[in-house]
């Protein structure tokens, strides 16, 4: 899928649009994004969602350790960059 194609303009779009309107709290508007993201990159090609599932949590964990180890930030940083 392509962000010029008509299942994404006409149906992929306005249901994630719509998703984010009716979820309440920032947290589950996050949740809709990230699962529609997830579908999105799916649909295009099934060895990217594992691409993006890997550099999710690589960027999550190297988020975590930043915040545990403020004094060590310039060695993290260089590690992830």
């Amino acid at each position: 899928m392509v962000f010029s194609s008509p299942v994404f303009l006409f149906l992929f779009l306005p249901l994630t649009l719509l998703a984010v309107l009716l979820a309440r709290s920032t947290g589950a508007r996050n949740t809709v994004l990230l699962i529609a993201s997830l579908l999105f990159y799916a649909w295009g090609e099934g060895v990217y969602l594992l691409l993006m599932l890997a550099t999710i949590l690589v960027n999550h964990l190297a988020g975590l350790a930043l915040a545990r180890w403020p004094g060590h930030r310039g060695p993290l940083v260089a590690a992830v960059v």
